[in-house]
């Protein structure tokens, strides 16, 4: 694994043509960020026109803000999904700040301001899902065009009493997995699926299988990528007649149409999570 120091400079933008299992441990490590705005290790699973996946990490005690370089204010739909440690989230425009624990997410659309916090004593990975995706304008070359914020809010008390321009004001969104909106799939009702999110840019759910179970055939008419959050899975590629492994943090991306089963040789539940951008041209509702 390398680990590739960058200065301001638009990040790498891994795409795939075919069906690609993407090995953690194989993974080249990015450092965004500068001294003011702190520095964050990327771990860049895939991003093109259509899905951004990427996993951060931030020692214990660590953070990241904005400065002028760095602006952490974009034009997409973020879900982070924390997979250690535990994440405190601060819009610094309005001071709101939110606590998320491993397992759980957050979700946040265009326009918010961000600071992230690691506030545990273990190293903070999250996984962050952005869409549109950075290809199509939406990172940094949209936050350079924003009028640089130049005070950032931390406490939403004034003299020990909530400040009443702030009561009404909610950027983030937690979801916990008594928030998912469940379906039971397959022929034998052998996959648990659970959405996290659906808008008109973002749709993210979870697949859970039992211990010991291979899912039925699955086809998305999406170009999709996975995380999976268990070792010891096997993906089949129905008709290119491969197979993966997956380890925990494995990635994969599908082209649409790529037919696939999920087999747990766990002797517990496993699971894997999925993205797909929507593209949706209607308005919807912010979130389900």
């Amino acid at each position: 694994m390398t680990e590739i120091m960058m200065t301001y400079k638009p990040s790498p933008k891994p795409n795939f043509i075919k069906p690609t299992h993407i090995k953690y441990k194989s993974m080249d490590t990015y450092m965004w960020g500068d001294e003011e705005a702190g520095n964050v290790k990327d771990w860049i699973y895939v991003s093109n026109e259509n899905v951004h996946q990427i996993i951060f990490g931030m020692e214990k005690g660590g953070n990241f803000k904005h400065s002028n370089q760095y602006r952490t204010i974009f034009g997409a739909d973020e879900l982070l999904y924390v997979l250690s440690g535990t994440l405190v989230i601060n819009n610094p425009e309005t001071g709101e700040t939110q606590k998320i624990n491993k397992g759980e997410s957050v979700f946040f659309q265009k326009d918010t301001w961000h600071h992230a916090f690691n506030f545990s004593n273990e190293y903070l990975q999250v996984l962050e899902f952005f869409s549109p995706p950075p290809i199509t304008g939406t990172s940094g070359a949209y936050g350079k065009k924003k009028k640089l914020l130049t005070h950032s809010s931390y406490n939403r008390f004034v003299d020990n009493t909530l400040d009443p321009s702030f009561i009404n004001q909610k950027s983030f969104k937690i979801i916990k997995e008594s928030d998912y909106i469940y379906s039971i799939d397959g022929p034998n009702q052998e996959v648990l699926i659970g959405t996290l999110i659906k808008t008109e840019f973002l749709d993210v759910r979870m697949i859970t299988l039992n211990a010991f179970k291979k899912s039925h055939k699955f086809k998305f008419d999406k170009n999709t990528s996975y995380l999976s959050l268990d070792d010891n899975l096997k993906i089949d590629l129905i008709n290119e007649k491969t197979e993966y492994s997956l380890s925990k943090k494995d990635g994969l991306y599908f082209p649409s149409s790529t037919e696939f089963t999920i087999e747990n040789l766990n002797e517990f539940d496993a699971r894997i999570i999925t993205v797909s951008y929507t593209h949706l041209t209607l308005p919807t509702t912010p979130y389900v």
